[in-house]
């Protein structure tokens, strides 16, 4: 049966015999159910390979527009992790003193040190004025320091939802626009921030659009490239990481206080709005969503600057237009609730979300600790942003050689190690930034590789839910991570980065090898 289907389908035959098929169906039911369910399968699995190829077929699996738009739209995460990682340099360690005592109360002052009878305390850091000093987040307003860090993160949580449903309903392009448009006006707001009420209000509002520049650009990217460069295409997205953090330093390093160092790369971030409005929308979303006129002209355009044939460009988009439009008829419906039918789902879902927790605690709290315990904040950022740009090939060569569960096992152990090891240095050590550097990047090798990792776990109707669900985990671990960056004493921060990913590494001990298999295309019974 499906070998003739097939023979049809090369024959060109079997787009007209689809709506015949579907008008007999409850002949087909009542005859063989088997056969239905067949026939149902091989049609869905052509017209998923149609509606993956037809881009290629007319602007090619990657070319000079790619390349352009790909660029442009990776700018959208370098503002993402200016935000996330700005809190290096917003809240540094602050040395403070009492200068003034109530009542001319006479005291030997200890830098450092709370005092309840003081009036005044005077403050020094190495980058001028920090959001430290601005609101006196010292003693028992300590901890405000980190919470300003992990309201941002609150909002990112909010942002990927909000505008991963914008994205979808009202395009990529939209949703881009939208949220850098929305970083770029309450960035700028934030160095004139009053109080820390409207501090922190701007920071969540921040958090929002961070949210959807930090996933949208990936999304946009990957639905332009051809599935022939889509794995590298996926590695790439993460190069901006590294170039986003190291340039921090520099915003820092060349600008007064935390008010400037905000603004600049405020500034910087309505340079980037301007450059994004003339990105075109994704022509997959648009074909997708029955805007073929327009899907028409963005792939009339791409193709002209690929220097490729644009006779047919016209007659494939609408037949993939058509044939989306009949696997959207039985199209699978799935919701959250789907993640807990089951007890294997159940269990798989509750692991990678540990994993991912562990990994967001890790690589957000190491990227602080290690700016705290580091001999010269600006060379450690510099390090952590650059030594990123090379660990993308790294995690896909690990990948390749030592499969998902073996490659995962081995960052995750190699963090722990290096934290632990790193209790014993001395505060400000060159041994303290090397062993913070490698757990860092072992991290960011492990995010690499779990990419890839939880979309071979999960079946196709629940992988981008899963991937909410996963990034959830990551996000409420960045929450944490701060918290635990400012513990003391000092060894305590790598304890408990320390334990973090070997409990990572236990929980991936119960999930399976992935490499070289078939993606979950169904639900499991």
């Amino acid at each position: 049966m499906k070998c003739e289907i097939i023979r049809r389908i090369s024959q060109g035959t079997l787009g007209n015999e689809i709506n015949e098929q579907a008008n007999n169906r409850t002949e087909i039911k009542q005859d063989n159910p088997m056969e239905k369910k067949q026939i149902n399968l091989v049609i869905k699995n052509v017209v998923v390979k149609d509606e993956e190829d037809y881009l290629v077929k007319t602007i090619g699996a990657f070319g000079l527009w790619q390349a352009v738009c790909s660029i442009a739209v990776l700018f959208t995460r370098v503002v993402a992790l200016w935000n996330m990682m700005a809190i290096a340099f917003l809240t540094p360690v602050t040395d403070f003193e009492c200068v003034e005592f109530s009542n001319n109360v006479t005291l030997v002052v200890k830098s450092h040190t709370c005092y309840d009878t003081c009036l005044r305390y005077n403050y020094s850091s190495t980058i001028g004025k920090t959001v430290i000093e601005e609101f006196g987040l010292i003693c028992q307003d300590a901890w405000l320091a980190s919470f300003t860090q992990s309201i941002l993160m609150l909002g990112m949580l909010l942002g990927v939802a909000v505008f991963g449903w914008i994205s979808d309903r009202f395009g990529r392009r939209v949703a881009l626009i939208l949220s850098i448009l929305v970083n770029a006006v309450f960035m700028v707001a934030m160095a004139f921030s009053p109080n820390l009420l409207i501090y922190c209000i701007i920071r969540l509002v921040i958090g929002v659009g961070t949210g959807g520049a930090l996933i949208i650009c990936v999304v946009y990217v990957l639905e332009i490239t051809g599935k022939q460069h889509r794995e590298v295409a996926g590695a790439c997205c993460l190069v901006p990481d590294g170039i986003a953090e190291a340039s921090l330093a520099g915003f820092a390093y060349f600008t007064s206080g935390w008010q400037g160092y905000t603004l600049s790369y405020g500034v910087a971030t309505c340079i980037i709005l301007l450059l994004i409005i003339f990105v075109p929308e994704s022509p997959r979303w648009l074909v997708s969503n029955g805007k073929v006129d327009e899907a028409i002209k963005v792939v009339t355009r791409a193709a002209i600057r690929n220097k490729l044939d644009t006779t047919n460009i016209k007659a494939d988009i609408t037949k993939a237009a058509e044939d989306m439009k009949l696997l959207d008829r039985d199209a699978v419906k799935t919701t959250y609730l789907d993640f807990f039918k089951t007890k294997k789902i159940c269990l798989l879902t509750l692991i990678v979300f540990i994993i991912w927790f562990c990994l967001g605690v890790c690589f957000y709290g190491i990227y602080q600790y290690v700016t705290i315990i580091g001999s010269n904040p600006y060379i450690t950022t510099v390090i952590l942003g650059l030594v990123q740009l090379p660990l993308c090939p790294v995690g896909i060569v690990l990948n390749k050689s030592f499969g998902r569960k073996i490659s995962t096992i081995g960052t995750t152990c190699v963090i722990g190690s290096a934290m632990i090891i790193l209790i014993f240095i001395p505060e400000g050590h060159w041994v303290g930034t090397m062993l913070g550097v490698i757990g860092f990047a072992n991290a960011n090798i492990a995010f690499a590789i779990s990419y890839i990792y939880v979309s071979e776990l999960l079946p196709t109707p629940l992988r981008n839910m899963g991937y909410g669900m996963s990034s959830g985990g990551a996000k409420i671990g960045a929450m944490i991570a701060p918290f635990i960056a400012n513990l003391t004493p000092r060894w305590m921060p790598s304890l408990l980065f320390g334990i973090a990913p070997f409990i990572a590494a236990l929980c991936c001990l119960l999930l399976p090898e992935t490499k070289g298999q078939n993606l979950k295309d169904t639900l499991e019974k």
